[in-house]
């Protein structure tokens, strides 16, 4: 007796030639893409992205939004390639056909390749990618993701012992099918990984491009011809260095060179540029400041500014030249420093194109650490302001300063502000220092341990003593008088949203209004409402308040006056805060002045959306219920109320219908119920001797799994921010001001969170959730989802709300994956199986059975045993 099984599978071949596109296209900047896949279409004309790529949080989009969308001209990414969280993407093959090189000048970690939480993504696809010259890669949290242990990352990247690729679908779920094996011979190349052999490919359509081995640096033709030695990731022509698709140094024109020819400058690690183009962009840049960099000339590249040692005094050749002693550094704006990470921040400047603040409350060895920072500095374009420093005893720090011009003033009047010092005694040494004021006048109120010969001799040396109107040198009488408050300010408006609290209060003008330089608003976290003004405080200078200064609003003499407020930003949300406002006086030798403050008042700010749950983990204990645990999340932003678990059944892949997993070299698909419990395994790891319980305890940890968690750590906290922070793209920031607002016009703080400043133009993802199963969490973390279907795949999200009914006020999900158990009989075929003789060819028995009614997943092949009676053969 003989069985035939006949079985026919149609497969379509879908080859796409390999195009070794010129690098001659347009060049893009960095590209960062999000919520809808239309946006992609300006990728449409880049050949090179000049920087990275960023493909992210589209929540809306279906596979059908991707049909269609194809950019076969992108050939090259300088830096990296970031895809996360992108709904309804199965494969980027479509996408990038022809990216063949990511070089990884600048990464992300330390990665040149991140796919992370891609919930859809079935395959990567990318099977021109040849090289990642620098950089490792990192693939997790991708439940779909398969044909990765078909890959031979070693024939790409050169980190593969830094690459992280983990938590994505189970290898033995997959079934990878190479491109040969559908007709049951072998066409990619082969080799072995942890001990695997195996075919490499990256989908059934598409072997990895694998160069012979006498090939330099892994570059070849479509046909496995060497190209050039100066080509990287493949070439149109073998032996070419202008056919290449990737250059291993640097292109200039249309050739691969080693070094730039003379006259032109390296570029962003992979070009050469003319001297213009340099110039150029030193130009367009010069006396901005941010971002814009005025590029400079140094070795032979055209860089963002001269190296550490180097200077350039030439606008027309922009060459960088050793400095004579220390360099010259031109910094600009408006600094404040009001801690030793902020004086850090200006190290080595020599020239400040702008004004400097300086409020430093407290710290250990000021003096030290500010001379090392600002020690540099010899001239300041705009004013130098001293205030409420109660760390300093002297100026001397400054001990190259020389010039302050005086180009802008402080309050509209002075080019030097010393208020308010506590514990300020010396300026400088003028014996040894030489400082000049160019414009205006200096001020000085409330320096209580300042001589006045101190300040008289300041004003010979600087050349301000007969300066029209006269300096304004404050030395009363009545000494600290001025701070004695009779009067009570009142609120009269408070406003808050989830990282800024808006306050109003009443004018209050003294007898004088001219006695009224501004108002302090102190503010700090007060768990407990048990604040006193003088706590935090000490005769050291000691202050825990943060302090704010607030210019008087404009005097109106007739109608409703204006009302002095402030905007206290930016703050934590949903925690509570002490607020205090004081005046701001002169002291005057001819009369009393008294000012006024308010009562200590406790504002809390709103709550916001959580940060996600962490660190997930599922398993089944049975065939009909899934066992839930997480974290709860690192920034609640509220007190959590609840957690909303999400869960779908997640359909088979009907892919493996397409083959005849029959035939001979078929590996096939092995699914697995989810019953590990990750946790208990952390916790229990073998170690030779049990404990008394009979329990081992852990395994110490190494100091490289130590580092390594620190960073995956990190890595992690960086995609919580995205979740958290990036989803929704915030309004511009207005620029943050160095005084208050009082006579600027507030935003309208209104009561609903919706309409606060800076709040998401995003909308929150909007899915079909009519076939997902909804459950509702107390605060504990964890929950038992029953009555589901056996062995059966579910995707599970977990969202944390801090709101018992708003939604937007419930974090975006957090992702896991889950198996349930099989049912031990449901595979069994249930029934009589019948035999039919056929007539015409007696070798034949047609055999049929009932297909079992509910089997544990798909049913892809039946295995048909029979056996002769007469003897003991057995056929399979």
């Amino acid at each position: 007796m003989r069985l035939d099984t006949s079985v026919v599978v149609l497969v379509t071949f879908a080859y796409i030639v390999f195009l070794c596109g010129s690098l001659h296209g347009e060049i893009c900047p960095s590209t960062d893409i999000r919520n809808n896949a239309t946006n992609l279409r300006v990728l449409e004309n880049c050949t090179v992205i000049e920087g990275h790529l960023k493909i992210l949080l589209m929540f809306k989009t279906r596979p059908e939004d991707f049909r269609g969308l194809s950019f076969p001209k992108l050939v090259l990414v300088t830096d990296y390639l970031l895809l996360f969280r992108v709904y309804g993407l199965e494969s980027l093959g479509n996408l990038f056909p022809n990216l063949t090189v990511i070089r990884g000048n600048n990464l992300f970690f330390n990665y040149a390749l991140v796919m992370f939480e891609m919930i859809q993504l079935k395959e990567i696809g990318l099977h021109s990618l040849t090289n990642i010259t620098r950089g490792a890669v990192r693939i997790e949290k991708n439940p779909d993701l398969c044909y990765l242990s078909t890959l031979d990352w070693s024939k790409i990247s050169d980190s593969m012992e830094d690459n992280y690729i983990v938590a994505n679908k189970d290898d033995r779920e997959c079934g990878d099918i190479c491109p040969g094996t559908i007709k049951g011979t072998i066409t990619c190349k082969q080799s072995t990984i942890n001990g695997n052999f195996g075919e490499r490919c990256w989908n059934q359509n598409h072997c990895q491009r694998i160069c012979p081995s006498e090939c330099a640096h892994g570059a070849c033709t479509p046909h496995k011809e060497c190209c050039h030695d100066q080509c990287l990731g493949g070439c149109s022509l073998p032996g070419n260095a202008t056919k290449c698709v990737a250059c291993r140094y640097f292109l200039f024109g249309e050739a691969c060179v080693e070094r730039c020819p003379l006259g032109y400058y390296t570029f962003k690690g992979w070009r050469c540029v003319s001297l213009k183009f340099c110039q150029d962009l030193h130009n367009q840049c010069k006396g901005k400041s941010g971002d814009c960099h005025e590029y400079v000339i140094h070795n032979g590249a055209c860089i963002p500014e001269c190296p550490s040692g180097y200077t350039t005094m030439n606008s027309t050749t922009l060459n960088c030249t050793p400095c004579a002693g220390r360099c010259p550094k031109l910094c600009t704006g408006v600094k404040t420093v009001d801690s030793v990470t902020a004086a850090q921040a200006l190290r080595g400047c020599t020239v400040l194109n702008g004004s400097l603040i300086i409020k430093i409350s407290g710290g250990n060895n000021i003096a030290v650490e500010l001379e090392s920072s600002l020690g540099q500095l010899e001239e300041i374009t705009g004013y130098l302001s001293i205030r409420r420093a109660y760390a300093l005893v002297s100026l001397s720090f400054f001990r190259k300063l020389r010039v302050i011009r005086g180009e802008a003033l402080e309050a509209g009047n002075y080019s030097f502000y010393a208020m308010d010092n506590q514990n300020l005694r010396q300026l400088w040494d003028w014996s040894k220092h030489n400082l000049t004021i160019l414009n205006s006048r200096m001020f000085f109120l409330h320096n209580t341990k300042l001589c006045k010969s101190e300040i008289l001799r300041m004003e010979e040396v600087t050349g301000t003593k007969d300066r029209i109107p006269k300096n304004d040198i404050s030395i009363p009488a009545y000494g600290d008088q001025a701070f004695c408050e009779n009067q009570v300010l009142k609120f009269s408006q408070i406003r808050t949203s989830h990282d800024k609290i808006l306050i109003r209060w009443v004018p209050f003008w003294p007898s004088d209004f001219r006695d009224l330089l501004g108002f302090m608003v102190f503010y700090k976290e007060a768990p407990y409402r048990n604040v006193t003004e003088y706590d935090g405080q000490d005769a050291c200078g000691s202050n825990s308040w943060a302090i704010a200064d607030v210019e008087p609003p404009k005097r109106v003499t007739e109608g409703n006056q204006n009302e002095p407020g402030h905007i206290i930003m930016p703050l934590k949300p949903w925690t509570q805060y002490a607020i205090m406002v004081k005046t701001q006086l002169a002291a005057s030798d001819d009369h009393l002045v008294r000012g006024a403050k308010s009562e200590i008042i406790y504002v809390r700010t709103n709550a916001t959306r959580p940060s996600v749950p962490l660190d997930p983990i599922s398993r089944s204990n049975s065939s009909s219920q899934i066992i839930l645990k997480w974290k709860p999340p690192s920034d609640p932003n509220g007190n959590i109320t609840h957690y909303i678990v999400f869960c779908q059944k997640q359909n088979e892949d009907i892919t493996h219908y397409k083959f005849d997993y029959c035939q001979q070299g078929m590996k096939v698909p092995s699914h697995t119920p989810t019953h590990h419990d990750i946790e208990e395994d952390q916790k229990w790891n073998q170690t030779e001797e049990p404990d008394e319980q009979g329990r081992c305890c852990a395994c110490p940890k190494t100091e490289m799994q130590l580092k390594k968690e620190a960073e995956e750590s990190d890595f992690r906290k960086t995609f919580e921010n995205y979740l958290h922070n990036e989803v929704f793209e915030s309004r511009p920031h207005r620029r943050r001001r160095s005084v208050g607002v009082a006579n600027a016009t507030l935003p309208n703080f209104a009561i609903t969170p919706s309409s606060l400043p800076n709040f998401a133009t995003t909308s929150i993802p909007e899915e079909d959730k009519s076939r997902k199963m909804v459950f509702k969490a107390s605060s504990k973390e964890s929950t038992v989802i029953s009555d589901l279907l056996h062995f059966t795949s579910y995707q599970i999200e977990i969202q944390a709300c801090n709101h018992p009914t708003d939604q937007s006020r419930c974090s975006m999900p957090t992702y896991v994956n889950a198996r349930t158990l099989p049912e031990l009989k449901s595979d069994n075929v249930v029934g009589p199986v019948t035999h039919e003789f056929i007539p015409d060819e007696p070798e034949f028995v047609s055999i049929k059975w009932h297909e079992p009614r509910a089997p544990n997943g798909l049913i892809i092949l039946y295995e048909v045993k029979f056996l002769r009676m007469s003897d003991s053969y057995v056929g399979v």
